[in-house]
């Protein structure tokens, strides 16, 4: 019995927010988790906090909840991005490789105050939560 893993999540939201004709305003890029020590700003980040899969009648569902942020300089501009970010992704229709998708919605934001980078610099990091559901059969 295969079983799903979230990774064809991670690269269908990945790819969808690449696709975005804004995306190449985001200098710094898309990363997993953490950007690098030299990412410039603005910069995406995203990370699967849970990923449970649920077995039910004859088929795999992976459950996934994924936070986005963006990160910036700019408060409004770090806002601005995480509402281009929401709109790109809220009921999109994410490939997700063999799996099929059920649903992907923002069901919550989770804004930051400003905090201080690596270098000293002040950064603002605003983002949402998102609901990713997929569907495999056996």
């Amino acid at each position: 019995m295969a079983v799903p893993t979230p990774a064809p999540i991670k690269r269908g939201l990945v790819r969808r927010v690449r696709q975005q004709a804004w995306f190449t305003t985001v200098k710094g890029g898309i990363h997993q988790s953490f950007a690098p020590k030299k990412a410039k700003y603005p910069f995406i980040t995203y990370g699967v906090v849970t990923a449970p899969s649920a077995f039910t009648w004859g088929a795999i569902e992976v459950r996934a909840l994924v936070d986005v942020f963006a990160w910036s300089e700019n408060p409004v501009e770090a806002e601005n991005l995480d509402a281009l970010i929401a709109e790109a992704l809220h009921e999109a229709p994410l490939e997700v490789g063999e799996q099929q998708l059920i649903q992907c919605r923002r069901i919550s934001a989770t804004p930051t105050g400003p905090t201080a980078d690596g270098t000293g610099r002040r950064v603002y990091q605003i983002g949402s939560t998102f609901e990713i559901w997929t569907n495999y059969q056996e």
